[in-house]
């Protein structure tokens, strides 16, 4: 009997162990930038991460590093450890004060299962009149694996990169009660890509109506995994 408790109680500190020590996967997205050496995303999802993967639907995951972080602003740029074998479309960035007017805005982002079969999603919605800090506020629905995608307009443009509210919430104050998602404005970006020095000067944006840009886009949408 002495032995039995003994070989439970073993077995007890063993499953304690296992659960309380198995890394937690936070699962966000992400988009290429530049060569495809570089992925834009959210802080709050890899601040804490020791090990980054990037996921690409039809090559291996590729690990990658924490090249920079501004925590005021919820956003980060992850390296690559190497390059993917897909060639990135170049996006057209929007540089103007996008966030005074309430235009259709589209985003594609992962569902929440997690398999080859999983294709993005097209999320449409609008941005809001109303101004919240150095926040976009959108009516978009999104579930929190969205946030770090690319926000675009009509046009195709680059507009800024989405947070659930969720996320939204943990780095800036404004109004729980309301139901609006948010985005980062792409002047925030192109700051940090500038600084970095990341642009790449001889990208040539190709006008594409927005079925094909869409189905070119898609390659430069990734899900990141941070442990």
């Amino acid at each position: 009997m002495i032995k039995i408790i003994g070989v439970l109680c073993s077995l007890g500190i063993i499953i304690f162990f296992l659960i309380f020590n198995t890394p937690v996967t936070r699962l966000g997205s992400g988009f290429l930038i530049n060569s495809g050496s570089y992925v834009f995303t959210y802080h709050d999802l890899v601040k804490e991460a020791v090990s980054i993967k990037v996921v690409f639907p039809n090559e291996d995951d590729i690990p990658a590093t924490l090249l920079y972080q501004d925590a005021n602003h919820n956003l980060a740029v992850l390296q690559l450890s190497n390059s993917p074998k897909i060639k990135p479309s170049q996006f057209k960035f929007l540089n103007n004060d996008f966030r005074l007017k309430s235009e259709y805005v589209y985003t594609l982002g992962y569902p929440w299962t997690n398999t080859m079969e999983d294709i993005h999603e097209l999320i449409n919605g609008s941005t809001s009149l109303k101004h919240e800090l150095d926040l976009i506020p959108i009516t978009m629905p999104l579930n929190l694996i969205n946030s770090g995608g690319p926000l675009f307009n009509s046009n195709n443009d680059l507009v800024g990169m989405i947070l659930h509210r969720t996320h939204a919430a943990s780095f800036y104050e404004f109004e729980k009660t309301q139901n609006y998602n948010y985005a980062i404005p792409v002047s925030t970006i192109i700051r940090v890509i500038d600084k970095l020095k990341l642009k790449d000067k001889h990208q040539v944006t190709q006008k594409l109506p927005k079925e094909s840009f869409i189905e070119t886009t898609r390659k430069n949408i990734v899900l990141i995994e941070a442990y």
